[in-house]
């Protein structure tokens, strides 16, 4: 198979199997609609003011997660790395606020600094927490996957006599 219709079969499988956590997914199956959804939503972004990127966004959450699931699968790791991938963000997120609010009311007031020091120290080490979590996955999603059959199955990197 040449580089183009890999290309393409990962961007229509991406679409395909947008519900499926079942079975394995190569790293071409991830990375390929990963980076063209990134152009798709930046354009979109130039072009509506970021109205139009948004809601690509939303769109492909539920597939990203789905397509992310089968790739951990491929280096046969379960459901739940996907799952503490996106709380990892949500955590960073809201942490990034607490800190950013953390400062903001520390330079207006030193002489409550105890409740907010505390929450600025939280802040820090869940983004901390979160980042190392979100860090190995992707370490996960960019090594290659079992060249054997493992508990999810054939499929993705694994290549058996008939492929």
């Amino acid at each position: 198979m040449n580089k183009s219709s890999n290309l393409i079969s990962s961007y229509f499988n991406f679409w395909k199997r947008c519900l499926d956590i079942n079975g394995r997914s190569t790293r071409s199956e991830f990375w390929h609609p990963f980076w063209i959804n990134f152009l798709i939503t930046s354009l979109l972004g130039v072009f509506s003011v970021g109205t139009l990127s948004s809601i690509f966004a939303l769109i492909t959450l539920i597939p990203y997660f789905t397509v992310m699931t089968r790739r951990l699968h491929d280096s046969n790791r379960s459901m739940i790395f996907a799952i503490l991938y996106y709380i990892g963000g949500f955590i960073t997120k809201a942490a990034a606020v607490i800190f950013v609010l953390g400062i903001i009311f520390a330079t207006i007031s030193f002489e409550e600094f105890g409740l907010l020091g505390t929450t600025f120290i939280a802040s820090i080490f869940g983004v901390v927490i979160a980042g190392v979590v979100s860090l190995y996955i992707l370490y996960l999603l960019v090594k290659p996957g079992n060249k054997k059959m493992n508990r999810y199955g054939s499929g993705g990197s694994c290549r058996t006599l008939s492929d």
